[in-house]
């Protein structure tokens, strides 16, 4: 059931860890005074990448930042201090690397027909081989872990895996007549779980439905489009984005909408819930917000943001949030004023849930964590130039 790295791959790996750590201090700025309404370098680590290799995608899990690599290589970065902790080789079936799920002292990749279990210092575990190809992202915790698979015909199943057993990993699977694109979501063990067939599962740890919806006709909340979005929860409800162009809030009980919100297209990309805001990226018109818990049934957003594409992180007073072309806006929750911006532009971007810090990266490796500078009096290295916001241009309401 094990495998381990090629000899290569091993001395891969120590020679990136050796150049990552050893580049990650380079010569630069003296420390100094920071400008206010500015963003200052916490860490940068500049990655040694494999040659014609580039960075793809960052995933921000618990403390550690996976850096994807276009070769599907992954460089797993400490969040506080950017040490590069391993380098991991995860094998592709089927050319997709989704993103990692950190399972205590395990680190699964889902890809293709396979699980890849990994140990926290990148040495390869187990590899677990499905009949069906995995179509979703992960949630769960150790050992049993939720995903989306395919099924014969164009449908799909919610599937619920162990992934400690040595064989016979499929606990159970729950069918629908769609495929299971969009990463379930799960709050106190119950998972919610969307499907291209248009609807929304509520069901418990022993597949059960939790949910009864006589005027939709069982126990499912069902819409005339596609849930092609990762599904999120909290305590105040569930929330799906779905391609009839809504985005739908629904009591965790009943299935019952508590709020839906019109975009105006087919939505694709997953809602960012925050404890006030919840955030929308709309194609064509960009980045809305929306009150959480206040308003009418028919939400209409605080405000839009044409120029935005991506939630990278957010404060007491701010969102931070990826423009069009690679910056940073700092925007006013409230306004949606942008208040300032970086001048330099990077590539990816990671989202991060639980503080301010924005991480970023160039394709080229260069891996920085980056803070906002919001107070008089604070030092540290200045990573980026900045200058006010143009707002009344690219705010839209």
């Amino acid at each position: 059931m094990s495998k381990h790295l090629p000899a290569v791959m091993i001395l891969g790996t120590l020679l990136a860890i050796g150049q990552g750590c050893a580049s990650k201090k380079p010569a630069g700025p003296a420390v100094a005074p920071l400008a206010t309404s500015s963003f200052a370098q916490q860490w940068a680590n500049p990655l040694a990448l494999e040659k014609k290799d580039s960075v793809a995608q960052l995933h921000l899990e618990g403390d550690t930042l996976f850096v994807y690599s276009a070769n599907n290589l992954v460089y797993a970065i400490g969040r506080s201090g950017g040490d590069l902790k391993y380098l991991a080789n995860p094998q592709i079936s089927g050319g997709v690397l989704r993103p990692p799920l950190v399972l205590g002292d395990y680190v699964l990749y889902p890809s293709g027909s396979t699980l890849e279990l990994f140990n926290n210092r990148g040495r390869p575990v187990k590899n677990i081989t499905f009949e069906k190809p995995v179509h979703s992202g992960a949630i769960g915790s150790w050992p049993t872990i939720y995903l989306g698979m395919d099924h014969t015909g164009g449908a799909g199943v919610l599937a619920s895996i162990n992934v400690d057993r040595p064989y016979h990993n499929v606990n159970w699977e729950m069918m629908t007549f769609g495929a299971v694109s969009a990463t379930p979501a799960i709050f106190e063990k119950i998972i919610y779980c969307g499907s291209e067939d248009g609807k929304l599962y509520a069901v418990n740890e022993q597949r059960v439905p939790v949910w009864s919806l006589p005027a939709q006709g069982g126990n499912t909340f069902a819409t005339q489009g596609k849930f092609a979005a990762d599904i999120k929860a909290d305590e105040y409800g569930v929330y799906a984005a779905n391609t009839d162009s809504k985005l739908y809030c629904l009591d965790r009980g009943t299935g019952r909408i508590k709020w839906q919100y019109y975009g105006g297209a087919a939505l694709r990309h997953s809602p960012v819930v925050f404890a006030a805001n919840v955030y929308q990226f709309i194609p064509g018109a960009g980045v809305a917000a929306i009150d959480k818990a206040n308003g009418q049934f028919n939400r209409q957003h605080k405000w839009l943001l044409k120029d935005a594409t991506q939630v990278l992180s957010e404060d007491q007073a701010h969102v931070y949030l990826k423009s069009r072309d690679g910056h940073i806006l700092a925007v006013d929750k409230n306004s949606g004023q942008v208040m300032f911006r970086s001048k330099s532009k990077w590539d990816a971007f990671a989202t991060n849930m639980t503080d301010a810090t924005i991480f970023a990266s160039t394709k080229a490796g260069k891996v920085m964590a980056i803070r906002p500078v919001l107070r008089e009096g604070e030092v540290g290295t200045m990573v980026m130039d900045f200058y006010p916001s143009p707002e009344p241009l690219a705010l839209a309401r």
